[in-house]
């Protein structure tokens, strides 16, 4: 499945594993324009978005104002100022790891800040070569990765693999838990 169905069933993903180890507090690390805020909202899980861009920090902050007070917290930042420890009950990149050319620092920061860890990992092959040379231009890297490259980052960061869904050719969603 190639297009927008990968791109909401990562995010029913997303909910879906919040909700199943019963998270009260997620963190969205590169919220974009925060399409996970209502759902997560909806399930009454507060929500701490963060993403170092302004123009999406302003669609996030636009969307956010549409939710109750306190549900939803907007900063702008990037990954690599995530320190916190332990203060979220998940952490959630969606589209964030086919562009970082540093997936195991990511996900250890992620695994740091929270108890489990939901990403998306797009898959090598045309869709990400295409995706190559087109972002090549602007300098963005981008990745794809394997199940077993995806194991092994989640081992070096300390984590495990608790729940993958296929998301057809474009690659996987993924919950890492600590072991």
């Amino acid at each position: 499945m190639l297009g927008r169905g990968a791109l909401f069933d990562r995010l029913n993903f997303a909910v879906e594993q919040a909700e199943a180890v019963e998270a009260r507090h997620v963190l969205d690390v590169g919220c974009g324009s925060g399409p996970l805020f209502a759902p997560l909202v909806r399930s009454g899980i507060r929500v701490t978005a963060i993403d170092p861009a302004p123009n999406m920090l302003e669609l996030a902050r636009a969307e956010a104002a549409r939710h109750p007070d306190g549900m939803v917290e907007v900063q702008q930042r990037g990954w690599e100022d995530l320190l916190e420890v332990d203060e979220y009950d998940a952490a959630v990149a969606l589209g964030v790891f086919d562009y970082v050319d540093a997936p195991g620092e990511l996900l250890r920061r992620m695994g740091r800040a929270a108890t489990h860890v939901v990403g998306s990992f797009p898959a090598p092959g045309l869709r990400t070569c295409l995706r190559e040379i087109r972002y090549a231009r602007g300098g963005v890297s981008v990745h794809g990765y394997r199940p077993r490259d995806i194991v092994r980052l989640g081992a070096e960061a300390g984590l495990v693999v608790a729940a993958r869904r296929l998301l057809g050719r474009a690659g996987y969603a993924v919950r890492f838990s600590r072991p």
